[in-house]
């Protein structure tokens, strides 16, 4: 098997790396699933990953934090945290078949449960204090769209609701478009629930329904993705665990209220049930949380966002230089566009391009590729220096936007484009004063050594 599993090709092979790395704390102590654990990894948060190895009243350990920062995926995908973006703006364009592996050479087929109760001894927490019950918050929901044959995968918030029963929420986008289409028949949809992944394969969010998730996942990878065949399901062949059921077709139940993105309350309502009946997991298997409104996971639905919102700028003739969702909107409502050159009407050609490419985005700053996107005070700056509100602000209202988003409109929502560029002349007025030094780094490190 080592051929085929790089070192960080799995939930376990990652927390080996941050241990290595110093990133890695252990928590040897029993600790309530009940609010405690979301209150340790709420003060670790954008510091450390967390592994809990003793949670009363369940038969797993549990990792949290796994991904606490953007140079995460850089060092995930091997590359420079610059490319991040363009690596998965490259794998969604190039797709990578997966590497199908026998049920034998599968980890995480070593231990089988059927039926009974499937879901009690699981570490699941109650994060936050007016969440509805226990939710899993990182499982990766796999389902197959019949239409095209492709595999697609999902992080939906799953609430608990029995000993082999979830209650999901699915907001518009495929996996709700491929169960209706089954209820539409009468018939239930399959689905794989896989819990604990490494974090190339928790950080997808949708894409074209053309593209099959897993080959997308599998580009990501210095290798094919390892995957095995749970009946229909391809499911990743070094999950943690995976349990299989099916959504009942047309039946709903009330889920809900949870915490959520923009650290507010998602509200209670009706949602599709999955009833579960199988799960598999690996020997000593440890399984993940995600904490919801944490930077884990601004990052992991963010960063797939941006790389969709680079395509959809190229792909409309825009000229980027760099793109980013801010933490502060937690990585989904604020975006802010860098151009190296442009033309009139460039700047509102991209804010409309934003606000049409990812619709949970409600604010558009567009600058000068002498902006670094990724400082809030040169950002601040551009805005401050090189914007007027009577001639640079365009507003966009009611259209489609975030049901998550407290100050929408149930899921329409006003938007905001910031045109802050310099204009096209005129340009020395507009120029960033600096100072000039050839001999700068030897007087630094005399200073500083």
């Amino acid at each position: 098997m080592a051929e085929i599993w790089p070192a960080a090709a799995d939930l376990r092979g990652w927390l080996g790396l941050l241990a290595e790395r110093g990133e890695l704390r252990r928590l040897g102590s029993e600790i309530d699933p009940e609010y405690d654990v979301a209150a340790v990894l709420e003060h670790a948060d954008g510091q450390y990953a967390v592994a809990f190895d003793d949670v009363r009243g369940a038969a797993f350990p549990l990792a949290g934090n796994t991904m606490t920062s953007r140079s995460h995926f850089a060092v995930a995908m091997g590359c420079a945290d610059i490319e991040v973006v363009g690596r998965i703006q490259q794998a969604l364009r190039e797709p990578r078949p997966c590497a199908f592996v026998e049920p034998g050479d599968a980890p995480v087929l070593a231990n089988h449960d059927a039926g009974g109760d499937l879901l009690g001894d699981l570490p699941l927490p109650v994060q936050h204090e007016l969440d509805a019950g226990r939710y899993f918050t990182s499982a990766l929901v796999v389902a197959r769209d019949t239409r095209t044959g492709r595999t697609n995968l999902s992080i939906n918030r799953l609430q608990v609701t029995g000993p082999r029963e979830v209650r999901a929420l699915l907001l518009p986008g495929r996996l709700r478009s491929i169960l209706a289409e089954h209820e539409a028949s009468g018939s239930d949809l399959q689905v794989a629930l896989c819990v604990g992944v490494d974090p190339l394969l928790a950080s997808q969010s949708p894409a074209r329904p053309d593209l099959d998730d897993l080959e997308v996942v599998s580009a990501l990878h210095p290798g094919a993705l390892p995957v095995v065949r749970i009946g229909a399901l391809p499911v990743p062949a070094g999950a943690e665990m995976v349990l299989v059921g099916s959504f009942q077709a047309g039946r709903r139940e009330e889920e809900g209220p949870f915490g959520e993105y923009p650290l507010t309350y998602g509200p209670a309502g009706p949602a599709p049930v999955l009833q579960l009946t199988d799960r598999y997991y690996r020997d000593d298997a440890r399984l993940q949380t995600v904490l919801s409104g944490g930077r884990e996971h601004f990052w992991l639905g963010g960063l797939p966002r941006e790389a969709r919102l680079l395509e959809a700028l190229r792909g409309n003739g825009v000229d980027v230089a760099g793109v980013r969702l801010t933490e502060g909107s937690s990585c989904r409502m604020h975006a802010v566009i860098s151009l190296p050159t442009r033309r009139e009407g460039t700047p509102r050609h991209a804010i409309m391009t934003a606000c049409t490419a990812i619709p949970t985005v409600k604010l558009v700053t567009v600058v000068d590729d002498d902006v670094d996107v990724f400082d809030d005070e040169q950002v601040e700056w551009a805005v401050a220096t090189r914007m007027q509100a009577d001639r640079d602000l365009l507003v966009i209202p009611h259209t489609i936007g975030s049901s998550l988003d407290p100050s929408a409109d149930g899921s329409t929502s006003a938007k905001l484009g910031i045109d802050a560029t310099k204009p096209l002349t005129d340009n020395e007025r507009f120029a960033k004063m600096r100072t000039l030094s050839a001999k700068l780094d030897s007087y630094v490190a005399e200073l500083e050594d």
